[in-house]
């Protein structure tokens, strides 16, 4: 659940921070519903069904349709891998170092990880890194000083316009990524935790939902800050803030972007690719393949794109309205007593995961509607 926390995710935090204002900091909290809900449902997935997300598709509706829903699947991979080496472009920039050349040596890092299927050492090396950056993060908030007593009294003070809608959709694609759902159920069944420990399983889930809304939160706070210590603080000037810090901050904010955006990779290309394959019934042979064909052409836009924090705050309403067509199949195969071997999602469960799965949609369909207003 942690790792849903990724510099992507982080980025469009700091951006609803700025933009928004601490308001935003209560939607982050009130997400800790949703994200449990729909990730417990992809866990009792995994747990009783011992099939992945893709797999179970397959199963549920036959090798035609999941070859069909295996194409939006396969967009959204790409789109999850634009989004992580957009994050690393910024980390880049922080450093000083060539976004181009970064980015190929990135790559090919994460390429070699794939075909080599050492994912475990990759996740050693870049777990401490990436908690040294939500370290940074609360070191830069204890440096500012934030007035507390003025967050409290700003929480309901928010201008309802199409930059808040929007920004609702974004946190919604940054909280319930459609990787999530593939890589919680794969990992339940992988790990065959079955009918018996269910229950010691949700509150892992409910415990990992409020961890990482909580650190959303903070950085929500993080981007309210920047956003009070400069009145003319924007979208388009967060990069130029981050620039402008003391060169020991800014150098672990930038190695902090880089292996937050690596092990988000990582973490993707073992859930993602995998389900694409799982749905499509592909041979085990054929993941590499379906990795590269996802994540290259990512790697080209993102190497000639210039605004990333625009890019990245697009890419997370897009997911907001892709989670859609995932969260009623979840919701379906969940709640089907024969799939579930009885164990499914019912009476009251069931009746909050689809008030929950209906916010997120509507909030997506919303908040994607209102960045295209605002686009015109």
């Amino acid at each position: 659940m942690i790792a849903d926390v990724d510099v992507a995710s982080i980025i469009e935090g700091i951006e609803a921070g700025v933009v928004s204002g601490a308001v935003m900091v209560l939607i982050m909290l009130v997400l800790i519903l949703p994200l449990f809900f729909i990730q417990d449902a992809a866990g009792r997935l995994g747990s009783v069904a011992n099939v992945g997300f893709g797999e179970a598709i397959r199963h549920k509706y036959g090798k035609k349709i999941s070859i069909i829903l295996s194409l939006p699947m396969a967009l959204s991979d790409f789109l999850e891998y634009l989004a992580e080496f957009a994050g690393i472009a910024i980390g880049l920039t922080l450093l000083g170092f060539s976004v181009w050349l970064g980015l190929i040596i990135f790559y090919l890092i994460h390429l070699t990880v794939v075909f080599t299927k050492k994912y475990r050492h990759a996740e050693i090396i870049l777990l401490p890194l990436s908690f040294l950056f939500v370290v940074t993060l609360f070191v830069e908030l204890f440096l500012f000083r934030p007035n507390f007593s003025l967050l409290s009294r700003s929480l309901l003070a928010f201008k309802i316009n199409l930059s808040f809608f929007y920004l609702i959709a974004a946190s919604i694609g940054a909280v319930i990524m459609p990787w999530m759902l593939f890589f919680h159920s794969g990992a339940d069944a992988r790990k065959k935790i079955g009918i018996k420990n269910m229950m010691y399983e949700s509150l892992e889930t409910l415990i990992g939902s409020i961890v990482s809304e909580v650190l959303m939160a903070v950085v929500v706070i993080y981007g309210w800050v920047i956003s009070f210590r400069d009145s003319n603080a924007s979208l388009a000037g967060i990069l130029s803030y981050m620039q402008s810090m003391n060169y020991l901050l800014k150098l672990l904010m930038g190695i902090g972007f880089i292996a937050s955006g690596l092990l988000a990779l990582v973490v993707i290309s073992m859930a993602s690719a995998w389900g694409v394959v799982e749905a499509a019934e592909l041979n085990s042979k054929h993941y590499a393949i379906i990795y590269v064909l996802e994540s290259f052409p990512a790697l080209l836009i993102a190497l000639f794109v210039r605004d990333y924090l625009q890019l990245i705050l697009g890419l997370m309403i897009i997911y907001s309205v892709l989670l859609i067509p995932l969260l009623i199949i979840l919701g379906k195969i969940a709640s089907d007593c024969s799939f579930m071997k009885g164990f499914a999602l019912k009476g009251k469960r069931l009746k909050v995961y689809w008030i929950m799965a209906g916010a997120i949609s509507i909030g997506g369909i919303v908040g994607f509607t209102s960045f295209i207003l605002s686009s015109l």
